[in-house]
């Protein structure tokens, strides 16, 4: 940057700075952070402003002198009285916020460009793009004093309370699930475990689905199958007609018109997809971001973990990698994150064959980085004696409220979940 624009943008933080403290009244319009400013003194200021005004105390140039002169800084306090007295006020201090952070964003983008240009790793590219994008997302405070955490929690509690107690998370589609669980929260890794057959994918498509019809636009990476096989099965569940059906297209008059309302009903649905058998990590999360910063996603959908490509010699550290990566992306997209996992077959040769946490296939790694562990299991898959329509989710961890069971409802023609009060329903209908 050259010197006349860094003297402007240096004009234009004093200038800010100046009205924050005369107009107190104007704080509230301007979303700042210290490190946007382009000198430490400058960031010094800022952080004294917004410490007082948090605290309900004045943050004019006398009170944030004192502030300094109480620290024992004499030439900051003097600073101050000098960007106080300049007269450099703006009528529109968003505009001028925005300046200061938009030269923020140009240097910390050349920054990023100089260490592409002398990098030699292979992963540098990945690495900029990345860091790129994070620069244009939303911006997230990564530092707390106690009242400011305090603050926060009870601002999160209001939204509840003002909501008439509807939870706040990206709902799973199932209403019981969701009480247990309190949604999907943003920035968890949510794992959902289970042997072949029981219908994981479904229920992850489920919840893809019920995500996106109440608005919230998600991203799916489906490395099991491919994207006209899992569209297929939202036809399906869209328009309750039997699966098999859709092998050879042998549907009567009123499943075409079925059928015709369930493609124009999918088609709008706020849904991106991967189809890669075997994507690497490094693949998920650059198109996570693109996702998120393309299409705003709220959650994003993995089918499923141990088939992502990860770091390492042994599998088990693979899936280790890939368990982490996976937790740091929820945590930096802000959103939930739920990736499918498979279970040991030795859970087969035992007297009861449902799965527990322990038994995730190299399951060390997961059970650290997980927020929340589910279990789906199908009891009559195992004994014909038992309701073939009955499904247990099993919360084996829960970081947000208590683990236990709860009982869904299965629909084999169509392969979905639902609430187990929804048992009995017509699948003619």
């Amino acid at each position: 940057m050259s010197r006349a624009k860094d003297q402007t943008i240096t004009e234009t933080e004093r200038a800010l700075l100046a009205t924050l403290m005369l107009r107190p009244g104007d704080c509230h319009k301007v979303d700042m952070r210290a490190e946007y400013f382009l000198t430490e003194n400058h960031a010094d200021i800022y952080t004294a402003i917004a410490t007082l005004s948090s605290a309900s105390r004045p943050a004019d140039p006398v009170s944030v002198a004192d502030y300094f002169e109480r620290e024992g800084r004499n030439a900051m306090a003097s600073l101050v009285y000098d960007i106080g007295n300049s007269g450099l006020l703006t009528p529109v201090p968003q505009a001028f916020a925005f300046r200061v952070m938009a030269a923020w964003r140009a240097r910390k983008a050349r920054e990023i460009g100089m260490t592409l240009v002398e990098s030699t790793d292979d992963k540098a590219v990945d690495a900029a793009i990345a860091n790129l994008m994070n620069l244009h997302a939303v911006e997230q405070n990564h530092e707390w004093d106690a009242k400011q955490a305090a603050t926060a929690a009870f601002q999160a509690l209001s939204v509840i309370h003002e909501a008439g107690g509807k939870l706040p998370g990206v709902t799973t589609g199932l209403s019981q699930v969701d009480v247990k669980l309190g949604g999907l929260h943003k920035g968890d890794m949510i794992v959902v475990g289970g042997r072949a057959a029981m219908g994981k994918t479904a229920f992850l498509m489920g919840m893809a689905r019920a995500a996106a019809h109440a608005g919230n636009p998600v991203g799916i990476i489906s490395g099991e199958q491919p994207v006209e096989q899992v569209t297929l099965r939202n036809f399906s569940a869209e328009s309750r007609i039997d699966a098999m059906k859709f092998r050879n297209a042998g549907f009567d008059e009123a499943e075409w018109g079925k059928l015709f309302g369930a493609v124009e009903t999918t088609s709008i649905l706020p849904m991106w997809f991967l189809d890669r058998s075997a994507p690497t990590l490094a693949e998920v999360v650059r198109v996570a971001r693109r996702w998120k910063h393309k299409h705003g996603i709220k959650a994003l959908y993995v089918d499923y973990l141990q088939r992502i490509g990860g770091e390492g010699e042994r599998k088990h550290e693979q899936v280790g990698f890939v368990a982490k990566g996976l937790k740091n992306l929820a945590r930096d997209l802000d959103i939930p994150v739920v990736v499918l996992a498979q279970v040991s077959r030795a859970v087969e040769g035992r007297a009861s064959q449902k799965p527990r946490m322990g038994d995730l296939s190299d399951s060390s790694e997961i059970e650290k980085e997980a927020d929340q562990i589910l279990m789906l299991f199908r009891p009559g898959y195992y004994d014909d004696a038992k309701p073939q329509d009955v499904a247990e989710i099993i919360v084996e961890k829960n970081r947000h409220g208590p683990t236990g069971t709860v009982d869904v409802s299965w629909h084999g023609g169509t392969m979905t979940f639902g609430d187990y009060t929804d048992l009995g329903w017509d699948q003619s209908a």
